[in-house]
């Protein structure tokens, strides 16, 4: 390959050292899809706290004084908690995914169960929340 393919904001960072696509590299890109949703911010903004980049706008967040929560999109604000609950976990996937050192970095197999652990049973969503995935009996 004489040049990368993917764009400027969720190529991984080893990538301008390594010059080597991996699956750790997709996972990075997940991670940074994943902050992109949960947040309601895109990758590379102006608006995202001084122009960083999303990675580095939740770390600096994560690290402050400010509740985790605050990183969370405001459209997800007023849902029951069990869900912001969920969100936050999946928040703490996503940063396990942006990890600076790919071989810190989970596998997406791995991803996918963290994710599936993450959900929990209807029976504990708020009377006006509605399921965020929808699974599959296919899943496996």
């Amino acid at each position: 390959m004489s040049r990368v393919a993917g764009s400027y904001g969720y190529i991984a960072p080893e990538y301008g050292y390594t010059m080597n696509i991996t699956e750790k590299s997709d996972v990075y890109s997940y991670g940074v899809v994943l902050l992109e949703i949960i947040s309601g911010r895109s990758a590379v903004e102006p608006q995202v706290g001084d122009g960083l980049h999303i990675v580095e706008w939740v770390k600096k967040k994560m690290g402050s004084f400010e509740p985790t929560v605050s990183i969370l999109d405001a459209k997800l604000q007023g849902l029951p908690d069990q869900m912001v609950q969920e969100m936050l976990q999946t928040l703490g996937i996503a940063m396990f995914c942006v990890n600076s050192s790919p071989a810190e970095r989970p596998t997406m197999k791995e991803v996918v169960t963290l994710l599936m652990e993450v959900k929990s049973p209807p029976e504990e969503w708020g009377k006006t929340s509605q399921p965020l995935i929808k699974q599959s009996s296919n899943l496996r």
